[in-house]
């Protein structure tokens, strides 16, 4: 098969049946991923594009949303920078409590009232051990309302901590410092702070999913539990606040699958000219990846030619027979570049491109 177009997929949202209240907070952007975008995915993909996805739980996912061969779409689980424990600061909880920390951004999905309704139920079997308990939320309480009314209307504020954003560094410390990890999310490609956590060797209890599964597995210090058995939640961070455990460290092999990727871009006749866009934002789980494979670009002794379509804000390091080209891409401006900006831009600067490859879960019309 010839290979034209490659897409690096990572936008979990349109795979998974997730029931939300499209009127609620945040309910247009859910909407629109759970039914627009496919379609657009769909219509940006053709017999040439092969995909690229971080596990086989997203690969099972993406061949049946999209009805697309399994033998075009390539397992390329991300590279997991090593942590250091030992240099990983501790972090000053209030002395005397029992601290589990769920480091996420607001979303429906993310299930956050799952803890909340777990904890009510170690209040209502063990007093003592609940009024001891902090769960440390990384958003702020307007960022849902309705979690924190509940929180409010049921007298729950003093046990509940919401941090807002928090620095990468702080959230490893909390992290190492706690008596757990709370991760009850339905919707995940791969669920980052599970790596970090695991990673760390500190207990982690998760949605029972498959990313999840996939992520953890062999860690003896995952409690895997269905998002509603309220019951079983609390019994694990009963468990686990007991008393501060610990576990032996995961360790994550490096396969080098950037590496690799690279090698499927540029398999067949070299040089060849490849365009990669990467002109997503500069949020976190973003900025990770095309930093890895940027990393892997510079270290590849290939005489490919590099063009790179990238936004302002992302970082442009120099390397060999790489060449950037800036695009203004924000809000609607990124569906006209995939429709025809990028054959435009492609066209006055006179790049014909032999490999497409796309960061940002959809190809270009070319």
């Amino acid at each position: 098969m010839s290979i034209r177009n490659i897409i690096y997929y990572h936008q979990s949202l349109p795979l998974y049946h997730f029931r939300f209240n499209p009127f609620a907070s945040g309910g247009k952007s859910l909407s629109f991923y759970s039914f627009v975008y496919p379609l657009y995915v769909k219509w940006l993909m053709n017999k040439q594009t092969y995909v690229a996805v971080q596990t086989e739980t997203i690969r099972e996912l993406f061949a049946k949303k999209y009805r697309f061969p399994k033998d075009r779409i390539g397992v390329y689980f991300p590279k997991v920078e090593r942590i250091d424990a030992d240099s990983v600061k501790a972090y000053d909880y209030e002395a005397g409590t029992i601290n589990f920390f769920y480091p996420s951004m607001e979303s429906a999905y993310k299930q956050h009232l799952t803890v909340v309704y777990a904890f009510e139920r170690i209040l209502a079997a063990d007093e003592a051990l609940a009024k001891r308990m902090r769960i440390h939320f990384t958003m702020q309480p307007d960022d849902n309302p309705r979690l924190y009314g509940y929180i409010c209307q049921h007298q729950l504020n003093p046990y509940f901590v919401f941090h807002g954003n928090v620095p990468y560094q702080q959230v490893l410390s909390m992290m190492k410092s706690s008596h757990g990890l709370v991760f009850p999310s339905v919707v995940e490609t791969l669920g980052l702070p599970l790596l970090e956590a695991a990673s760390l060797g500190v207990p982690v209890m998760a949605n029972d999913m498959g990313y999840a599964r996939e992520v953890l597995s062999g860690y003896e210090g995952a409690k895997l539990v269905k998002v509603r058995d309220y019951d079983q939640w609390a019994q694990a961070m009963r468990t686990y606040g007991r008393e501060k455990k610990s576990f032996s460290p995961k360790q994550y092999a490096d396969d080098n699958s950037w590496g690799r990727l690279i090698r499927k871009i540029t398999e067949g006749t070299c040089p060849q000219m490849v365009c990669v866009l990467a002109t997503a934002s500069a949020k976190r789980g973003a900025l990770a990846m095309y930093n890895q494979f940027m990393q892997a670009l510079a270290e590849d002794q290939r005489n490919s030619e590099w063009h790179i379509f990238i936004d302002v804000d992302m970082p442009m390091p120099e390397i060999p027979r790489v060449h950037y080209h800036i695009c203004h891409t924000k809000g609607f401006g990124r569906v006209w570049f995939d429709l025809k900006g990028f054959k435009q831009e492609t066209k006055r600067l006179g790049i014909v491109p032999d490999v497409i490859f796309s960061l940002q879960n959809t190809g270009v019309l070319y």
